[in-house]
């Protein structure tokens, strides 16, 4: 269930990443008050408070590279709500798998727009999303 949750708020978010190069705090929000409700309420784990972890954990690990401006906010408020839904172990398996999706998509990006690829923006929910797809047969 959580699963589902998780990819179908990254495929909402991916969408909008790859027409606005935004990603909606408001989509963000709303998934992570369905996902704690969800724990506190529904599931027998009760582990509410070790997602809130999870993602105090990433949005301080990331929050210098945001300072330099290596990542945009929106970017890390979205890997911050991955580590709630899957777990810091789980989100480190799958951002191997973002990353390649990153640079080949910035490279096709860049190609096809004639433009450095250091200058490149690209989707990178929409890369995340590429990245967590071993997720997507376990729903």
């Amino acid at each position: 269930m959580k699963n589902c949750m998780f990819l179908v708020t990254l495929f909402i978010c991916a969408l909008t990443d790859i027409v606005t190069y935004r990603i909606r705090n408001s989509v963000l929000v709303v998934s992570a008050v369905m996902l704690l409700l969800f724990e506190l309420l529904i599931s027998s784990e009760g582990s509410a408070a070790a997602d809130l972890v999870s993602a105090g954990t990433v949005l301080v690990i990331l929050f210098p590279f945001y300072l330099m401006g290596l990542i945009a906010a929106g970017d890390v408020k979205l890997l911050a709500l991955s580590a709630m839904y899957l777990g810091t172990t789980a989100l480190c398996s799958i951002v191997p798998g973002a990353i390649a999706a990153s640079i080949v998509l910035a490279f096709i990006i860049s190609v096809s727009r004639h433009e450095p690829i250091i200058k490149t923006r690209y989707p990178f929910a929409f890369a995340l999303f590429l990245g967590a797809y071993p997720l997507w047969f376990q729903a």
